[in-house]
């Protein structure tokens, strides 16, 4: 049950375009905390990381200072705090009914793998053409009709909600916790590994780039058979499926360099031609208060975190977003790894890169989900314990 409420919950999918698993896993599991406190079924009681949720309300009450300043009536970046501050709330309950106890860590990883699988069947019997299975992936995401029948429709070859970048994200930073969980445990299979490389390589170009900084950080020998299949997978594809729209596509970098043409691509090239700038002083030090126009566009038509929110709040809002982003990764650090330095920074290395192409410090797509889901599990910081019996010790 544990492993398909985490599938629910971190992947999100939308259930045939118009119902959110996660508002529904975690809705139905606030309610049956809510039955096991009234029945007096929780000795343990329930676990409220504090100090998380008070750098969550921080965020959202510093966010709302460049919109009042400019007097703009930009509610977007309100709203979508208030959305993470609701999904932390559904992970503290599906962390209390499922994982508070002392096998949850190893729980969760066991379900992290299960989902791993999952996604894996889903997306390569998607990709071979069965055709219920791509009914079933595509009918996980919102109506993306532009993107049916194109080269890109293989990136909605998943069971989420998210697509294209934030989904690699998550898959970036799933992939380099896994690792430095098996350096501290040595309990994971490189079997995971390929498996993850390649519904990652499914996601967009820029897992298949940054995926190998993480694996160069926590390698491991063991790890060499997934990675050359994985590399051998890749350099067949590009030599022998190079028409192939979805190869054409996902391997484009690849494929480029193949060609003596550098490692390029159309959406980095369009990244510096088209979405990098140099914004104005005014607008570095304080913002234009804007972060989504009117007609639904981004402030500035860049699609690069950094600048869009430069232009939202100046650099005191980056550097918010910065901290509340390195809060939840020096936690995860905490309670996973011993406070490992070379996970916080290494971490913080890959979301700045990730910063630079669109939204990811403090975004909430899943991605930050997982990071803040992964942050419960230890008692580092700030906590309450509710409607605990007495003499019931810390699980």
């Amino acid at each position: 049950m544990s492993a398909l409420a985490n599938l629910f919950y971190l992947y999100d999918p939308w259930l045939f375009h118009f119902f959110r698993m996660a508002f529904f896993v975690g809705g139905i599991t606030l309610v049956y905390l809510a039955y096991q406190v009234l029945k007096k079924q929780r000795s343990q009681g329930i676990f409220i990381p504090l100090d998380s949720l008070i750098a969550i309300i921080t965020l959202i009450a510093l966010s709302a200072i460049p919109m009042w300043l400019h007097q703009t009536k930009d509610y977007s970046v309100l709203l979508q705090y208030s959305k993470t501050l609701i999904l932390f709330i559904f992970a503290i309950g599906i962390y209390n009914v499922f994982y508070f106890n002392k096998q949850g860590k190893g729980l969760l990883i066991r379900d992290l793998k299960i989902g791993i699988i999952i996604q894996w069947i889903v997306g390569i019997t998607a990709l071979i053409g069965i055709e219920f299975m791509v009914e079933l992936a595509i009918s996980s995401h919102i109506l993306l009709p532009r993107f049916y029948g194109s080269e890109q429709e293989y990136r909605l070859y998943n069971l989420t909600s998210s697509a294209f970048f934030q989904l690699s994200a998550f898959y970036l930073f799933l992939l380099h916790f896994l690792l430095a969980y098996n350096k501290v445990q040595n309990k994971l299979s490189a079997v995971y590994l390929f498996l993850i490389l390649c519904i990652g390589l499914i996601s967009g170009r820029t897992f298949l780039l940054l995926s190998m900084v993480s694996i160069a950080i926590y390698f491991k020998w063991k790890y060499l058979p997934a990675v050359l299949l994985f590399g051998l997978l890749c350099l067949g594809l590009a030599f022998y499926c190079p028409e192939n729209p979805y190869v054409a596509h996902a391997l484009e970098p690849l494929i480029n360099l193949l060609n003596h043409q550098g490692l390029t691509s159309s959406s980095t090239d369009t990244l510096m031609k088209r979405h990098l700038f140099i914004p104005e002083l005014n607008q570095f030090l304080w913002g234009d208060g804007q972060y989504v126009m009117p007609d639904g566009k981004y402030y500035g038509l860049t699609d690069s975190g950094f600048l869009r929110q430069l232009l939202y709040g100046g650099i005191g809002y980056l550097a918010i977003c910065f901290l509340f982003t390195a809060y939840f990764v020096r936690k995860v650090a905490l309670n996973w790894f011993n406070g490992s330095w070379l996970f916080s920074l290494s971490t913080l290395l890959i979301f700045s890169v990730l910063n630079i192409k669109a939204d990811t410090y403090a975004f909430p797509g899943i991605m930050l989900v997982l990071l803040m889901f992964l942050s419960l599990f230890g008692q580092q910081g700030k906590n309450l314990f509710l409607f605990r019996k007495e003499g019931k010790q810390n699980v």
